[in-house]
């Protein structure tokens, strides 16, 4: 069973309901809820959805939110082995370097993001947007 490393973005769409992100992103959710994949996210990116959330649906929501997705996402370990390597890095960009950590840490064998930029480190663990996920799977 494929072990996938879903980003904020991902699980912003679904708490936040954005739009024309969610249909994609839930998509590859329900793969999570049947059974299909299993899905990681870190205790940065649920600190990160809370926070982001909060400002757009409310604190409360935000927090039903991610309690309804919790059921379904394992917690990707993040720890001092994940920071020091995020710290030691040279990637652009640190909160996804630390992303990218937690999902090795979790032996992902991918990241979902919507970030077009993707600076998460090059090495190992592809990187696909949702619509490429999806596109992937259901070739398999």
């Amino acid at each position: 069973m494929k072990r996938i490393f879903l980003d904020t973005n991902i699980l912003l769409d679904i708490i936040e309901e954005r739009q024309p992100f969610l249909v994609a992103s839930a998509n590859v959710f329900d793969l999570g809820i049947s059974g299909h994949v299993q899905m990681f996210a870190s205790p940065l990116t649920f600190a990160n959805c809370v926070y982001t959330a909060r400002k757009n649906v409310g604190y409360m929501q935000a927090i039903h939110g991610m309690r309804q997705l919790k059921h379904y996402v394992r917690t990707a370990l993040m720890d001092d082995a994940q920071v020091t390597l995020a710290l030691e890095s040279d990637t652009p960009d640190f909160e996804d370097t630390l992303q990218y950590e937690a999902a090795a840490a979790a032996k992902c064998d991918l990241i979902v993001t919507r970030d077009k930029k993707r600076h998460f480190p090059q090495r190992g663990i592809p990187i696909m947007s949702p619509e490429e996920f999806l596109k992937d799977y259901h070739q398999l």
